[in-house]
């Protein structure tokens, strides 16, 4: 009956488009009927059970759909049941409002709907004519990176819900694969639904799913380049992290601070998926897995691709990733991936080679490098991995510039579009060798759901097709991949196998970056990390901080009561402005969990330290005067002449500290209080408040000299010599003080100011 319905297929691919309709709805529903037909066998009864195929979709982890990837094709060609699901994304799949990543609470309610659909397929696919032990798990881009994480998850059971996965075009560690900080985009949703950050985390999701629908979807949300806002993220359930080290781990209610590491993607991803239990659990499954030649395709824009770039579009590009993903060395990480991806055997660099560098570059450090290293991860342990690369693009295809096959351009021949004329959103214009490489690409992915093993078995079964097409594929053995040869399987019109694909841009990415991007010794400042840019900083995204829940607080979290917890409401007004605004988030900042600004923390630390300067700085002036004063007073000893007059090289410099040189010495911020003298209008006080101590700032201001204050000094020269070691000194009134008992008085007070 499937081979009947396989001719029909390859019929209706010559019949206009509304008649092909007709036949492929009519088939789907001779499909049903064929396998439910199966389920009234009895059970002592020999009808086969056919493997299983669940395809978890990608595009993004915040929009698309399982429906409009039809099986049908699929399961007749390969003689397998084909599964499609959908699975709750964006806000209602992944948000996470928990602040303490070693805590088990639930929030990867998207991954939670796959593993529920793989426990119904447990239970119900054999009505259907599957076999339940027999299940494999195809995801492609994020769809294969939720894939990854389920075949190393702790709420799996091994073994039981699917037993071998393929990987197309995504790996879960990839950089985008984990969201690094979820609960700050918590904290936006949070405030835009009117519920209080500081909530409690069950009080929280209370009052959020009390909210509608329309409230939480509106949230004003932007994702940061090269990542997602919602997607998996630590929560303890179904994606854990590796447990830290006794007495440097405390929950979010603790006083002592956390020892913690920047929280950016590479240290999230390591400390989750290089794990020993994590890649013991993976090595467990059959794994085939693959990409694409233009994985990063969709990160340029329509004028990017049909024009190419410059490198200053290139190198904004590629600081924004840096940016994005490392903490460490940011500046080196930029500079080597500038000087790999450039081709210096050209003198003049077109904007079209700049264009294609940096897709390369992208396309190997967010899908090729991950892919190999799980590849690497799991044949270490001596299981069947095996590994391809789509190397053809559509000649009618959507996409007219020829950057080699674009990330989700091998869709269409795993589903077998080109077999019936296209389908949904594939194409409709295929070649008959591209009919070909889509029955060669399903026959490949069946015999792996099979057996584990792509290649054809050796007792054909009457599910692959004509004999003809069999035997184009029998001289090409598929080899497993093992860590020594790298062997891959190169997927065109013409399939080659072939080895170490990429090798010395992939060992960039494995080993040359990993080694830059490391902290460093204790001595190393963080300013050393910081990329060196004219970009403005990103804004501030708010935070979650939690608060202990007392047995008199209400569990409600509306915005009007933020006052009682102490929040300003222009506060969270700028938070919800900032929300609004582009975000990117920047990798070198390391903040600390629970999450902060380290606004508080930078505050106090700056103005210890000016109060520290400006303490050294008045003790130095201090110091300065009074060794100036000695100077004077040993130059008078050894001439016994007139001391010169200091009324320029002796002026103190502006006081930078305000008033606090004043507090603590007890005077007036007046540089003739603290030196004696400078200038002719910095005065003692006149004679009658002589006997008072001089360091009293309420003293009253002495009024200015009279207009005859120099004929006084001219004949204090010329009739009156000084004493050994005294110093001129101007009053009030204008004239000299001509007591040796009053001119010791002024001397003795001068001295006092001058001590420390």
């Amino acid at each position: 009956m499937l081979r009947s319905l396989s001719k029909l297929h390859s019929r209706s691919a010559q019949r206009p488009f509304a008649t092909k309709s007709k036949i492929t709805s009519l088939l789907n529903i001779i499909y049903l009927i064929y396998f439910l037909s199966l389920a009234g066998t009895r059970e002592g009864s020999a009808s086969p059970k056919y493997p299983v195929v669940v395809f978890i979709h990608g595009e993004s982890y915040e929009w698309n759909s399982g429906n409009p990837y039809d099986g049908s094709v699929l399961a007749s060609y390969g003689g397998i049941v084909v599964v499609t699901v959908n699975y709750r994304l964006g806000i209602l799949g992944f948000l996470n409002a928990n602040t303490d990543p070693y805590s088990r609470s639930p929030a990867n309610y998207g991954l939670m709907d796959q593993i529920a659909a793989l426990h119904w397929l447990q239970e119900n696919i054999a009505v259907f004519g599957g076999d339940p032990s027999n299940v494999t798990v195809i995801g492609h881009g994020t769809g294969a990176a939720c894939v990854n994480f389920l075949l190393t998850s702790s709420a799996v059971p091994e073994g039981v819900l699917f037993h071998r996965a393929v990987l197309m075009s995504g790996s879960a560690l990839s950089p985008w694969a984990l969201v690094q900080e979820p609960s700050r985009y918590a904290a936006q949703v949070a405030i835009h639904a009117n519920c209080s950050p500081e909530l409690p985390h069950p009080h929280l999701l209370k009052c959020l799913r009390e909210k509608p629908l329309e409230v939480l979807m509106s949230t004003p949300v932007i994702a940061p380049e090269f990542a997602f806002a919602f997607g998996p993220s630590v929560d303890g359930v179904v994606i854990d992290t590796e447990e830290p080290p006794d007495n440097q781990h405390f929950n979010e209610f603790d006083s002592k601070p956390q020892k913690t590491e920047p929280q950016n993607a590479i240290n999230i991803l390591n400390n989750v998926l290089l794990r020993d239990s994590a890649v013991s659990k993976l090595s467990r499954y059959d794994l085939l897995l693959g990409v694409v030649k233009a994985e990063a395709y969709f990160a340029f824009n329509a004028e990017d691709v049909q024009y190419g770039i410059e490198a200053d579009r290139r190198s904004k590009i590629l600081r924004t990733f840096v940016r994005n993903t490392y903490s460490y060395h940011l500046s080196e990480i930029l500079a080597t991936i500038v000087n790999e991806y450039t081709d210096w055997e050209r003198p003049v660099q077109h904007p079209i080679n700049i264009r294609d560098e940096t897709l390369e570059a992208l396309s190997d450090a967010q899908y090729v490098a991950p892919v190999v290293h799980t590849a690497d991860l799991h044949s270490a342990e001596h299981r069947n991995s095996y590994l391809y690369v789509f190397d053809y693009q559509t000649k009618s295809g959507d996409y007219p510039q020829r950057q080699g096959c674009i990330h989700g351009e091998e869709l269409p021949y795993l589903f077998g579009a080109p077999l019936v004329g296209g389908f949904m959103y594939f194409g409709r214009n295929y070649t008959k060798s591209e009919v070909l490489l889509s029955e060669t690409t399903m026959i490949y992915w069946s015999n792996f759901a099979r057996s584990g093993n792509p290649n054809e078995p050796q007792e054909a079964d009457g599910f692959h097709g004509s004999r003809q097409e069999r035997s184009k594929l029998k001289n090409i053995e598929w080899t497993a991949y093992e860590a020594v040869h790298k062997k891959y399987l190169n997927l065109d019109t013409k399939p080659k196998l072939k080895n170490h694909y990429r090798a010395h841009r992939l060992s960039f990415w494995l080993n040359l970056v990993p080694d830059l991007h490391r902290p460093g010794g204790d001595d190393v400042p963080s300013s050393h990390h910081a990329l060196e840019d004219n970009d403005p900083p990103p804004p501030k995204l708010p935070s979650l901080n939690p608060r202990k829940l007392t047995t008199t607080e209400s569990p409600n979290g509306d915005l009007s009561k933020m006052t009682s917890l102490g929040i300003n409401s222009s506060v969270v007004g700028t938070i919800a402005s900032d929300s609004t605004e582009r975000v990117e988030e920047l990798g070198g900042g390391t903040t600390p969990h629970p999450v902060e600004d380290g606004f508080a923390a930078y505050s106090t630390a700056l103005s210890v330290t000016i109060a520290i300067g400006c303490s050294l700085l008045i003790l130095n002036v201090l110091i300065f005067a009074g060794v100036y004063y000695q100077r004077d007073k040993t130059r008078m000893n050894d001439h016994g002449g007139q001391p010169k007059k200091r009324n320029e090289n002796g002026q103190m410099p502006n006081n930078i500290c305000g008033d606090l040189e004043s507090s603590i010495l007890g005077v007036k911020s007046d540089p003739a209080s603290i030196l004696g003298h400078h200038h002719s209008h910095h005065q003692l006080p006149p004679p009658e408040f002589a006997d008072l101590p001089q360091n009293n700032a309420t003293l009253p201001r002495p009024p200015p000299p009279p207009k005859n204050a120099k004929a006084h000094i001219n004949t204090l020269h010329e009739n009156q010599p000084l004493l050994h070691g005294q110093s001129i000194q101007l009053i009030n009134t204008g004239t000299l003080t001509k007591k040796n008992t009053q001119l010791n008085s002024v001397k003795q007070n001068t001295m006092e100011e001058l001590r420390v």
